[in-house]
């Protein structure tokens, strides 16, 4: 590991004599939770002249780091050679933490790529993925023995392995069924010198699952991994609270819209844990560190522990939206100085473990978030059955404070969540608070035989009641979908042509998400008042969109027989909802732009010259 330079030192000297705050840092690959040697810079955030300096510490890896800093709040920036930059704050605190970075890889590790490619050519087997590392250091764990009680793997030179669970039965879900949970296992790890590990809860799943497993220090040799949507014992759900703790305040209910208000999601939440390997879940109180990682990862490293991750992939990407949106509300009002939510149920179950399913799903949904007012993320509340009647045969909890809706309904409405009809709620006894979200309703309503939906109209028909502007599309039941995305500065080429002519139309695309949209179609139109809009749907382009701000264009046919004039030139670009390669209004408007008079329609030529009046 390479040290500071001397200037540098002097600098952090000097810093050290000071009275302040002191920071301990890791850097951590986010998917392995391998060491990484990355360089940090500290900038302070709205801190007076004498204290205006950036300090540049190079190569923080596997071994902790503790700088002094002046009081304040304190800008980090991380970034590392086949990394992506992370950008994260350190604020003043009684209780400063332990802070973990966890920096994501530009490429996929090609191990785990493999096996996720391998396991989608046997549909009816599962397996578990992953790597065995020393907590305290990061470093690969070579030969571990890991078993789930029928078969058996060893960990590799660089800590990976792969176990096989063989083929796996998976229930029968059906709308009348209630709880039909995959079946679960106990995976057990052992390597020399080490205590030896068990998790138990974990769900014996079709596919492949990735974790990571930090062997010594302060993780526990033998803990229960929580399921929301199964392990809410005491029937509360996400928004209850967050330990006792006030929910964000979510202002004025936002109007419905045909295109999605921006909102950038935030680049980095900070989520306390247990340990510093970022892989022990804890409520509030009990946390010991703090993990930064961008919000994409955050949502792909606790979707599966939300949800199911074999449910339909409609009720998965449902999650994907309520899950980011909850998590992200807390960065606009986190929980204490230190971290902005915990990493149990306490608030909204993560840990080191993800699944195929659910990794997918997440990447359908890059950024989007729900809200309620301008610039305000909303805290989307869910729970796992939001049925409001309380049956006494099923032995679950209801914590639901107002059942007056009743059975076939959700609702809380003294809690300012407005009854809502949901058939397939009908019959199934309350598990929850029975606020926002419904997780078996979303599946439900994914498998729903007669009229399955999407994950866009679950989403709204729980958040806004699908844009009604009665009845339950009030309270709290009116956020909606926001975007990451943006459109600028169009140009037509040649911004001059006549009827039936191809010209090409391009702008520029932003995308504030921290992943990349690739499900995008790129729709188009022509307009003038007297003559209304002109469309090219046969060139709707297909797009992905990486991060950041990129040209963007498409083909556009003008249609034989356009009058000559001038036209506004309207550009759009769509998330592609039921994924049919179409642009319809099942689909979600993400960024909308025109520019007037942007492109001229010229007279036909033939004429042009008036040499029609001298025909035979």
């Amino acid at each position: 590991m390479r040290h500071a330079s001397r200037g540098i030192a002097l600098l952090l000297g000097a810093w050290m004599a000071m009275p302040g705050m002191a920071a301990t840092l890791l850097v951590r690959d986010a998917v392995t939770g391998a060491p990484v040697d990355a360089r940090v810079s500290f900038s302070p955030i709205n801190a007076a002249k004498a204290i205006d300096v950036e300090v540049r510490v190079e190569q923080v890896g596997g071994v902790a780091r503790e700088f002094r800093l002046a009081k304040g709040s304190w800008r980090i920036d991380v970034d590392a050679d086949g990394y992506r930059p992370l950008r994260t704050r350190l604020a003043e605190s009684p209780d400063a933490l332990p802070v973990t970075l966890l920096l994501d890889p530009i490429h996929f590790p090609e191990k785990l790529s493999a096996s996720v490619a391998d396991s989608r050519r046997a549909a009816d087997e599962g397996w578990i993925q992953g790597y065995v590392r020393r907590a305290d250091t990061g470093e690969a764990i070579a030969g571990a023995l890991l078993s789930d009680g029928s078969g058996t793997a060893r960990s590799d030179s660089d800590g990976y392995f792969r176990l096989a669970l063989g083929e796996v039965t998976m229930p029968k879900a059906t709308l009348l069924q209630t709880w039909p949970l995959p079946e679960e296992l106990t995976l057990r790890v052992e390597a020399a010198g080490f205590v030896p590990w068990q998790r138990s809860g974990l769900s014996r799943l079709r596919g492949m699952q990735t974790m990571l497993v930090a062997l010594g220090g302060d993780v526990p040799s033998a803990s229960h991994v929580e399921l929301g949507a199964r392990d809410r014992l005491s029937g509360e759900g996400v928004g209850s609270g967050d330990d006792g703790l006030p929910l964000p305040d979510e202002g004025a209910p936002a109007k419905a819209a045909l295109l999605a208000p921006s909102l950038s999601p935030p680049a980095t939440i900070r989520v306390g844990y247990a340990d510093a390997a970022c892989t022990t879940s804890c409520c509030t109180g009990s946390c010991t560190n703090v993990c930064d990682l961008s919000l994409e990862t955050y949502v792909r490293r606790g979707l599966d522990n939300e949800w199911i991750a074999s449910w339909d992939p409609q009720s998965l990407r449902a999650g994907s939206v309520a899950y980011r949106s909850y998590g992200a509300s807390r960065t606009q009002s986190p929980i204490n100085g230190s971290f902005d939510i915990c990493s149990s149920a306490c608030c909204q179950v993560n840990n080191a473990t993800t699944h195929a399913n659910t990794d997918a799903a997440v990447a359908r949904t890059p950024g989007l978030m729900l809200s309620r007012s301008a610039g305000q993320i909303f805290a989307a509340e869910y729970s796992a059955e939001n049925n409001a009647w309380d049956d006494p045969n099923d032995g679950l909890s209801c914590t639901n404070v107002d059942l007056s809706c009743g059975d076939g309904f959700v609702g809380s409405p003294s809690r300012d969540w407005p009854c809502l009809a949901d058939s397939v709620a009908a019959g199934h006894g309350c598990f929850g608070h029975g606020r926002g979200l419904s997780q078996w309703g979303s599946h439900r309503w994914a498998i729903e035989m007669t009229t399955p939906q999407n994950w866009r109209w679950i989403v709204e028909h729980y958040y806004n009641d699908n844009a009604n502007s009665t009845g339950a599309g009030s309270g709290l039941r009116t956020a909606v979908l926001t975007t990451p995305l943006s459109l600028s500065a169009i140009i037509a080429d040649p911004a001059q042509a006549a009827a039936g002519a191809s010209i090409s139309l391009s702008a520029m695309a932003a995308n504030s998400a921290d992943a990349a949209h690739a499900h995008l179609l790129i729709g188009a139109s022509l307009y003038e008042a007297g003559v209304g809009y002109i469309d090219d749907p046969v060139n709707d382009a297909a797009l992905s969109l990486d991060p950041g701000t990129h040209p963007v264009a498409r083909d556009f046919v003008v249609p034989s027989g356009t009058p000559a004039a001038s036209y506004d030139v309207l550009y759009a670009l769509w998330l592609d909802v039921d994924e049919d390669g179409l642009i319809s209004s099942i689909d979600l408007p993400l960024a909308f732009i025109s520019e007037p008079a942007a492109f001229e329609v010229l007279a036909d030529a033939v004429f042009a010259d008036g040499f029609e009046d001298s025909q035979p």
